[in-house]
């Protein structure tokens, strides 16, 4: 039985519109599960609830979560917001828009357009500005030119699905007959499009429930703004309520996470600090090497049960190179291919059956029932699709392409694209992308960005990169000592989303030299983030003992 606090309680029985402040650890995930469990009880079969989230793998567990104990999520939408936007806006609507469209339909970033189609984009951005909210309608008719060469500009997804939204009484019938309320985390990171988008779905009946935290808002370079968030809670259709409680961090560790911010807040007593500054003579590359002797330290000190309890944090990805270049102990490095960045529903299956392949705690009924209720097939279909899903995990790895086709084939009402083969090929002839598809062990350490670090949580965190120019970026002022830092916000949000994945200790470690972009060495002064006002009692040195 989950014991809640009087904060989650209250923002799971709040019955109208809501936005809830959620700090890292407080269980958000835990609020908004069990509010969508509570308004599953009484909706009919045809109905659910929109649940969006910024990563499929967060989309996984909070349907993990809506499922527990038997419960039937019905008909509800599980996944991230481009998802949503293509399989029930795009897809079965933009026809009422631009006519009957092609078979080959297809989202495209920006690398993946034609000759043809980049033509296009790159006029009508010369002629019309970048697409914005202000000038939709005017990019209508050129997102009409790509619709009948087969391709949605990934771009353009939010925008298009709104501007459907507006003008389809079919879609909006449909959207409002299903669903019954969206249910919208990390709203911090949305954008002025999905902000539009949003509030399209408020106007046609749907109820609103919303989790951000500004101060995790990390995405803006992908245009995302926690303004909208505020707008939100100023707004009177809606209630704000908080939940505050970090349950995650060691209370020396939320002291000074959240002395990033204010100097003058108050911090929780404790006879422990367990956040250490380490410096590391050299380069990044020397900071890797020297990571072999720290992470057995710090697990001898706060011992964790698995490997995989520590997480390994960088900047950029070209950390993670050094850290496979240098790092002996065992690790997963975990990156991004370009199958998992598509967010079609093939894509998306054939993710979840490369997951299938290689973790073997996956059950065949768990993908048959995400994309293929039982109550809505017959029996001999339904063996039929058991046994598509069960040759993923067995046939020999030359035949594993052919499979996940006719997988996608059986499961799935859209054909597949030249896309999202290619992207899939590619991932089955790289045995190091294939490689990413494999569950981390237990005796693995966990190395990715910051970025990717967000929503999960470790016992032991190391932070690196914490060095002038690196983190926060630097960029050069009028003279050498003028200090710019054009992303400062953000990455200060980003130092505070790293140092809070900790659950047990959090090691920030910061190296005398720096690999620049030409990859000269220079030297390296600590972070700015290192020297902010009321930190120095609030971490513990480290330097020679490690």
């Amino acid at each position: 039985m989950i014991k809640l606090t009087k904060q989650q309680v209250a923002a799971i029985d709040h019955p109208g519109n809501l936005i809830i402040t959620a700090c890292p650890g407080s269980g958000k995930t835990t609020v908004i599960s069990e509010k969508i469990r509570n308004e599953l009880v009484d909706l009919k079969r045809h109905q659910g609830v929109i649940a969006i989230t910024f990563t499929r793998k967060a989309s996984k567990e909070l349907a993990r979560r809506c499922t527990r104990g038997g419960k039937e999520t019905k008909s509800s939408f599980f996944g991230t917001i481009d998802a949503f936007c293509l399989s029930e806006i795009i897809f079965p609507f933009s026809k009422f828009i631009f006519g009957p469209g092609p078979d080959n339909l297809e989202p495209k970033f920006t690398d993946e357009l034609s000759e043809a189609e980049n033509t296009i984009i790159t006029e009508a951005v010369n002629f019309l500005g970048a697409l914005s909210v202000e000038n939709t309608y005017d990019y209508m008719p050129v997102l009409k030119v790509l619709y009948d060469l087969g391709c949605i500009y990934f771009p353009s997804i939010p925008f298009l699905a709104n501007h459907i939204v507006k003008q389809s009484k079919a879609c909006r019938n449909y959207l409002k007959a299903r669903y019954t309320t969206a249910y919208i985390d990390e709203y911090q990171d949305s954008s002025s499009a999905q902000h539009n988008l949003f509030l399209s779905l408020l106007g046609i009946g749907i109820r609103g429930v919303c989790v951000g935290d500004i101060q995790q808002s990390i995405y803006g370079w992908r245009e995302s703004s926690p303004e909208f968030l505020k707008q939100l809670i100023n707004m009177p259709t809606f209630n704000h309520l908080t939940v505050s409680v970090n349950h995650r961090c060691h209370p020396s560790i939320s002291n000074y996470a959240n002395r990033l911010f204010d100097e003058a807040c108050e911090i929780e007593q404790g006879d422990e600090i367990r956040v250490y500054y380490c410096e590391v003579e050299g380069t990044e590359l020397d900071a890797a090497v020297k990571l072999n002797n720290i992470i057995p330290s710090i697990i001898k000190k706060f011992p964790v049960k698995n490997l995989s309890d520590v997480a390994v944090l960088v900047r950029y990805n070209k950390g993670l190179e050094r850290l496979r270049e240098k790092l002996i102990i065992p690790c997963k490095i975990y990156t991004e291919d370009n199958l998992s960045r598509i967010e079609s529903k093939t894509s998306q299956l054939w993710v979840a059956l490369l997951e299938f392949r290689f973790d073997k705690s996956i059950l065949v009924d768990d993908l048959v029932n995400t994309y293929s209720p039982v109550s809505d097939i017959r029996r001999d279909r339904l063996k039929a699709l058991r046994d598509a899903i069960k040759n993923v995990r067995t046939v020999a790895l030359e035949d594993l392409a052919d499979t996940l086709l006719a997988a996608s084939q059986s499961l799935l009402d859209v054909p597949v694209t030249a896309f999202e083969v290619n992207a899939l090929i590619q991932i089955i002839n790289d045995p190091e992308l294939l490689n990413q598809y494999l569950p981390a062990t237990e005796d693995q350490v966990q190395c990715m960005t910051l970025h990717k670090s967000k929503g999960l949580e470790f016992d032991i965190v190391i932070h690196l990169d914490l060095v002038e120019w690196v983190f926060p970026k630097r960029v050069p002022g009028a003279n050498y000592n003028e200090r710019v830092y054009p992303e400062l916000e953000q990455d200060l949000n980003l130092h505070y989303v790293g140092i809070t994945r900790a659950k047990n200790a959090c090691v920030l470690i910061h190296t005398t030299q720096r690999i620049n972009a030409q990859n000269a060495v220079k030297r390296a002064d600590p972070s700015t983030f290192l020297s902010l006002p009321e930190l120095d009692k609030l971490y513990k040195i480290v330097n020679k003992k490690w």
